[in-house]
């Protein structure tokens, strides 16, 4: 027992040490409001934010917009990152390596280091989406090991996700699996009846985004209430203690992701 209360309190230091640099991003709600949408420019992209966790040496989330007729590509070289990208509007063609689908709301595609996605709006309208850029920290001294080449990039259409049917309101499932920098990727959609809490408040050691697709939620931040609507996004950095309540009329729901980097 004593040596467990040692290992938590080195973890607790680590982090401690962590929580200092001045990049480190925080746990809190990052409201819609604040990342807004530019539909003035085609591929315009409003930062989310930007910087390192516990987990990993460079994190980065924006919302992309691009208009009628437009294509989208990655502003940054891919060849070291992992990124995922989740539809929240609109109904594109995703080309990823020799992939291609039709993905509307709600659609996620993980892609691998070295692959190029490329979206093209052939719809009538903007189409919105949020992408997610990250590296591991001492990711392989920049070099992919042989064995996580073969590592698939996944394009997830939202229709093809079943639901689950809960005591507290449904699950979908969306993907739990390895990828070149992670030991486990997982993500599932939760969705919460009016009132419900999913859990209460808890930590782990793996950080936590949550990412609201609709309704009005409340999020226990470390002691602390904060709500947060549809559009927003909830960065928990490990062990912080959190939980998530809906509060809204209706249901809420909402993406939850979590990874383990591989050491």
């Amino acid at each position: 027992m004593k040596y467990l209360l040692l290992i938590l309190i080195m973890i607790s230091f680590i982090f401690k040490g962590y929580t200092q640099d001045p990049a480190a991003i925080e746990s809190r709600v990052y409201h819609w409001e604040e990342i807004g949408i530019d539909t003035s420019r085609p591929g315009a992209m409003n930062p989310v934010f930007e910087g390192v966790s516990d987990g990993f040496e460079y994190l980065n989330i924006f919302l992309a917009t691009v208009g009628k007729g437009a294509s989208f590509k990655l502003p940054i070289n891919n060849d070291s990152l992992e990124s995922l990208i989740i539809m929240k509007t609109g109904q594109v063609n995703q080309h990823v390596g020799h992939k291609n689908r039709v993905m509307g709301p709600g659609s996620v595609t993980l892609v691998m280091p070295g692959e190029k996605p490329r979206i093209d709006n052939n719809g009538d309208n903007p189409a919105n989406f949020y992408v997610i850029l990250w590296r591991v920290k001492d990711f392989y001294n920049g070099h992919i090991p042989e064995s996580n080449q073969s590592i698939p990039s996944h394009l997830i259409n939202w229709q093809e996700l079943t639901y689950e049917k809960t005591a507290k309101g449904g699950y979908r499932h969306v993907i739990r699996q390895p990828t070149s920098m992670l030991t486990e990727f997982e993500m599932h959609v939760t969705t919460l009846e009016e009132g419900k809490r999913s859990h209460p408040p808890h930590t782990h050691l793996d950080e936590e985004i949550i990412l609201v697709r609709f309704g009005e939620v409340e999020e226990s931040i470390d002691g602390k209430l904060y709500d947060a609507d549809e559009g927003s996004l909830i960065f928990l950095r490990s062990m912080v203690p959190h939980g998530i309540r809906n509060i809204g009329k209706g249901s809420c729901e909402y993406y939850a992701f979590r990874w383990i980097p591989k050491k």
